[in-house]
């Protein structure tokens, strides 16, 4: 096959969390060497990995040699510099490339971006000042919410405003640069769907997602979502027409927001598999992350599949690490994955656990009195 990156070859992966660990173990399993390039000691794509490089993920010379050493360089988050990308095209194919990881880094852009498509987003204006926001609210109105303009799927920093005298705490948020100020949409769902390119332009969905934050993290996702089969196509047309807008290979994802009303707003474009899609793994013709390495490395591919309904539960720490211990000892039908996590890293994510069945509500039920 022509410009196939055959097995034997090294993949070189820019981040070691959680995303790239399981890139790695697909990678594996379809016979590529892994380098990875992360800061922390102890990343937990490491054990997965030939070879890891310390050195922070903007870092030219890391990058540099990561690009020589390898045949072929992924990303797994928004961490990395749109422009660092860019330059390493010069010596090693990106197929994800840099266009993607621009829109997904810049909240301004992105919402540019998508307006240039026509998508449903939250009304929103660029904030530099607290007179900004005083003047922006008068049209956006309150609740509002305040986020960085630079983004990381890993972080969901964001300010609520209620009313004109909460403004006033915005003052250290903004010492952070420029940021976005959103109208609050009255969400009943977040959902998510993840989107692969192949090299021909191709475009296949992934069911879509239902996920829950708590705290500013991930705690659960369902799958398939519990929405209309009519949103559902909405929402995989929404993903489709946005993935064919912009250059990349590979697998990305799309987060939106739906009301009760079955409105839908996009919320965030991320330039990497989804987290609330690991799930994936644990159904051997859906894998994301098998399907994101035979995508930049040429392989043909296929997504057709038939998918359980599953509840996905994230181990954030290691309280739910122990708790899922003991549940792996008493519920053999769980799917349990677990992470060497060591002290000293950047992450406290010990794995999570994919629940099949035939009732999510009892399941969610049954799964906040176990780790909560």
């Amino acid at each position: 096959m022509t410009n196939w990156i055959q097995p034997g070859s090294t993949i070189g992966i820019i981040g070691g969390g959680s995303v790239a660990r399981l890139l790695a173990i697909a990678a594996k399993r379809l016979g590529y060497s892994i380098g990875i390039l992360d800061p922390d000691d102890t990343p937990l794509a490491a054990p997965m990995a030939d070879w890891h490089m310390k050195a922070d993920l903007n870092n030219d010379k890391a990058l540099n040699e990561l690009a020589m050493k390898s045949n072929v360089v992924i990303y797994e988050s928004e961490a990395v510099h749109h422009e660092a990308i860019k330059k390493i095209r010069r010596t090693v194919p990106v197929p994800q490339g840099e266009e993607i990881l621009t829109v997904s880094q810049d909240r301004v852009l992105q919402k540019a971006f998508l307006e240039s498509v026509r998508v449903n987003i939250a009304p929103y204006a660029t904030i530099v000042s607290l007179s900004d926001i005083e003047e922006a609210v008068q049209g956006i109105g309150f609740p509002c919410v305040l986020k960085t303009n630079t983004t990381d799927e890993r972080f969901k920093d964001h300010l609520i405003l209620y009313e004109e005298n909460e403004i006033k705490k915005a003052e250290d948020f903004l010492s952070q640069g420029t940021c976005v100020l959103e109208a609050w949409i009255p969400a009943d769902k977040e959902l998510c769907i993840g989107l692969v390119k192949d090299r021909t332009g191709s475009v296949a969905t992934y069911p879509v997602n239902e996920m829950r934050y708590s705290e500013n993290n991930l705690v659960q996702s369902i799958a398939p979502a519990r929405i209309s089969d009519e949103m559902r196509m909405e929402v995989e047309r929404i993903g489709v027409s946005i993935a064919e807008a912009l250059s990349f290979v590979g697998v990305i994802a799309l987060e939106l927001f739906s009301i009760e009303s079955g409105a839908l707003y996009v919320n965030e474009i991320v330039a990497h598999p989804h987290r609330s899609n690991h799930y994936t793994s644990d159904f051997s013709d859906l894998s994301q992350y098998e399907t994101h390495v035979k995508a930049i490395t040429g392989w043909p591919l296929s997504l057709e599949h038939a998918l359980n309904q599953s509840v996905v539960m994230q181990l954030l720490d290691k309280k739910h690490e122990h708790v899922a211990f003991t549940q792996a000892q008493l519920k053999p039908d769980w799917v349990f994955t677990f992470y060497e996590n060591h002290a000293n890293g950047s992450t406290t994510e010990a794995g999570y656990v994919t629940v099949k069945t035939e009732n999510v509500s009892d399941t969610l039920v049954s799964l906040k009195e176990i780790f909560e």
